[in-house]
């Protein structure tokens, strides 16, 4: 595999990854074809981890069945993405995040709870069900550990006729009014339609994969690769560097434009690094800071890990904490996810385009 360079990764993303048209891009779609959906089987055979049954990574729009001509992968498919993409020939998008900005990946807001769309997901027997499912037992009628009775509660008195609700015929139920169409999700999927896009969402798949892609391309863009401490480590010991100079240099480095922040002594000196790619759990930040002397993470939660690396500090412990970004922290990995693409999609042209930083900072 063809690891991108320091130098070639920061001109991808300070530049906003300006999309040029694949070379010869039209001979290649002329020498074979090959379908979004067989790629995306491709995918799934060669992975290298049991493909399961989820609704993350899925078609999140376009027709599976489309030809196509080029393939992008990035961090996230904002609207420039998708953009770029058509101005380099390229129809089949690969996205780390979501396309619709939640984890369902709805391609309107209006598909939460109103009509046929919202009970695709979420959905269930405890939930409403569907016909034919298992009622859902009643207060009343649950008893047992978990449900804070220890028998079945007595049956409800009867009330008194003038607190009793009058009966409700159904064509006097107020249904719920869908919301007005919301201008941002229209603009988006008409785009899509417009150019026949097709979006995939990987993620949680290509984050099983060893060792870890995201801090694999991470670490090819900052030039540690070298310094890794074993084959599936995510722990790297680097020449001397403060924590400040280090801070800076990821800032650089991956165009970060506000998204950067540090916990910590910023004279410390550094050499351990722990990467911890994606969001981190404060059970992970518990057991890796001891081992090291700085943390680098996509995001956390603030009152967990983020908290504790400010205490630690503060008790004088020489520790450092560095969160890049979850969109940043992704964008390296799939970097590597398009190199790997390249090597089981050989008939179209693959590509990484980075979503940049979707923060900037007041000077």
């Amino acid at each position: 595999m063809t690891e991108i360079s320091r130098r070639d990764f920061v001109a991808l993303t300070a530049a906003g990854a300006i999309a040029t048209p694949f070379l010869d891009a039209a001979s290649l779609r002329s020498a074979a074809t090959v379908t979004a959906q067989e790629i995306v089987d491709r995918i799934k055979k060669n992975i290298g981890v049991e493909w399961g049954n989820d609704d993350v990574d899925t078609f999140k729009a376009g027709d599976p069945a489309t030809i196509v001509t080029g393939v992008v992968t990035t961090s996230m498919a904002t609207l420039d993405v998708l953009q770029k993409a058509v101005q380099a020939g390229a129809n089949l998008i690969i996205t780390a995040a979501p396309t619709f900005y939640s984890r369902a990946d709805l391609s309107t807001p209006a598909g939460r709870g109103f009509g046929a769309s919202g009970a695709g997901r979420g959905a269930g027997p405890n939930r409403g069900g569907s016909p034919g499912a298992a009622p859902v037992p009643s207060p009343a009628t649950m008893s047992g550990p978990g449900t804070g009775a220890s028998a079945p509660m007595p049956p409800a008195p009867v009330l008194p006729r003038s607190v009793v609700p009058p009966a409700q015929t159904l064509a006097a139920v107020t249904l719920p009014t869908p919301p007005p169409i919301d201008p941002v999700y229209a603009g988006k999927n008409a785009f899509i339609e417009k150019h026949k896009l097709v979006v995939f969402r990987l993620t949680q798949h290509w984050n099983q994969r060893r060792p870890d892609p995201r801090a694999q391309g991470l670490a090819a863009a900052m030039g540690w690769t070298k310094y890794k401490t074993g084959e599936y480590s995510l722990g790297y010991e680097v020449p001397a560097i403060s924590l400040e100079a280090l801070a800076s240099q990821l800032k650089k480095t991956l165009g970060a434009r506000g998204g950067i922040r540090a916990i910590g002594d910023r004279t410390m000196t550094v050499r351990k690094i722990g990467l911890l790619p994606g969001f981190t759990m404060i059970q992970a930040s518990i057991a890796t800071l001891p081992n090291v002397d700085v943390i680098i993470t996509g995001e956390v939660q603030e009152w967990e890990s983020a908290t504790y690396a400010q205490d630690v500090a503060f008790a004088g412990v020489k520790r450092g904490f560095i969160s890049i970004g979850r969109v940043v922290n992704e964008a390296p990995g799939m970097q590597v996810c398009a190199d790997w693409l390249k090597t089981i999609v050989p008939e179209v042209p693959v590509r990484f385009i980075s979503a940049g930083d979707p923060y900037w900072r007041p000077l």
